[in-house]
């Protein structure tokens, strides 16, 4: 114990991490003395890693029931080393690989928005970011362990490729962009960034790896003809999962576009189909002017140093609007945590009805735990669309600390700012 006490005084800058790891291990513990150790998508994809293995068909299975494969051939491959043992031990391999993934993520966020914070082992900072960030997208990463899903291990994918990008290592932040869409198709927003920023190498790399991993389960499969066969089933399991999400006015639909819909006028409108379109492509349209106009911000007068990080920036808000413009499951939402560190790093600069949004930000993205509200309530409240209106309000805090120059702080000054 003593030795114990030693190290966290020693090393009080990890204590933050040490807590997340516990959290997450504390809750693997939980899960099985519950008996709620389940990991249900992860065993869908351990599945599919075990048909690939035997060139065995990936989708349409009915023995499979709800719990059906939805994504890639390719996505099938990687989890390939899961398969070399049983399910019940690959499942606590995959519950420790993602707590280590998650702790990574947390400490790289922290590097890319301010890496004074770890040179300089500011570990009150630290700390402090640690935990409260924590506090704020919990229900996420946890829920995310529970049902082993990959949500996290995309965020992590996205936070490298981010790392790679401002070193200017293209070959290395195509090659993980290729990776991730194959997961799910997400990765496609990043193009007209790299488009408008004339990324056209990073571009080619981007296009040449894709190309090399769709054609990996050939490999597998040893025909062009099952290949494509297994490609298109996958084509269709898409568009039946995006038939079944086009409900605009549901309330389990957390798109901007959605929410917009459901709290003005706009909702007596879109019950016909070709103006729902053409709504949808406008406040696209108008979003990604938007996103042009913040990535423009103080840019021109703005050091190279400067530019590079508000690279970083950038592409942490393009990130978060994952989930605002595709359809996809509350967990999506986790993709705040870069904008999340954002904000709490520069908290002290916001004016004070400012710090009144983020924090009511925060807890939208994250204070809806079932287990403490009860389902009933917590689907009421997921009936709002908080989490959507949440993720809005911590993207408008970061484009007024962008405005306001706050962010430049980071780049400048050596000292923390939270």
């Amino acid at each position: 114990m003593n030795n114990f006490k030693s190290y966290l005084k020693q090393n009080n800058v990890n204590i933050g991490f040490i807590v997340l790891t516990l959290i997450c291990l504390i809750f693997l513990c939980g899960e099985i003395i519950n008996d709620r150790f389940w990991l249900s998508d992860f065993e869908v994809y351990y599945k599919a890693a075990s048909r690939i293995l035997q060139s065995q068909n990936l989708y349409k299975i009915a023995e499979d029931g709800h719990y059906i494969f939805k994504y890639s051939p390719t996505s099938a491959i990687y989890f390939i080393p899961f398969v070399l043992f049983p399910f019940g031990v690959a499942k606590v391999f995959y519950w420790l690989l993602l707590t280590a993934i998650i702790v990574k993520a947390f400490f790289m966020s922290i590097k890319l928005i301010k890496p004074e914070l770890i040179i300089y082992q500011k570990s009150k900072f630290i700390n402090i970011l640690v935990i409260s960030a924590m506090l704020i997208i919990a229900i996420h990463f946890l829920r995310e362990l529970h049902l082993g899903q990959v949500n996290y291990l995309l965020l992590f994918l996205y936070i490298v490729a981010i790392n790679f990008y401002i070193k200017q290592k293209g070959i290395a932040f195509s090659i993980i962009l290729a990776i991730t869409i194959f997961i799910k198709p997400f990765t496609l927003i990043f193009v007209p960034y790299l488009i408008l920023n004339k990324k056209h190498k990073e571009l080619l790399w981007f296009l040449i790896f894709v190309v090399g991993l769709f054609l990996l389960p050939f490999i597998f499969y040893g025909s062009i003809e099952t290949t494509m066969e297994q490609y298109s089933l996958w084509l269709s399991e898409l568009q039946i999962e995006l038939s079944n999400k086009q409900g605009l006015l549901d309330y389990s639909n957390h798109t901007i576009a959605s929410v917009m819909a459901r709290y003005t006028p706009i909702r007596l409108l879109v019950g016909n189909s070709v103006i729902s379109f053409i709504y949808q492509l406008l406040l696209l349209s108008g979003i990604g002017f938007v996103f042009l106009w913040f990535t423009r911000m103080n840019s021109k007068t703005a050091s190279l140093e400067q530019q590079k990080y508000y690279s970083v920036i950038d592409l942490s808000v393009l990130v978060a609007l994952i989930p605002l413009l595709a359809f996809t499951s509350e967990n999506a939402f986790l993709f705040s945590q870069l904008i999340v560190f954002i904000i709490l790093i520069h908290f002290k600069f916001l004016k004070q009805y400012e710090k009144i949004i983020a924090i009511v930000g925060f807890i939208f993205i994250g204070a809806n735990f079932s287990e403490l509200l009860g389902g009933e309530l917590s689907q009421k409240i997921d009936n709002f669309s908080l989490l959507p209106i949440g993720m809005i309000l911590l993207i408008y805090i970061v484009f007024s600390l962008r405005k306001n120059k706050h962010l430049l702080v980071s780049v400048n000054k050596k000292t923390p700012c939270f």
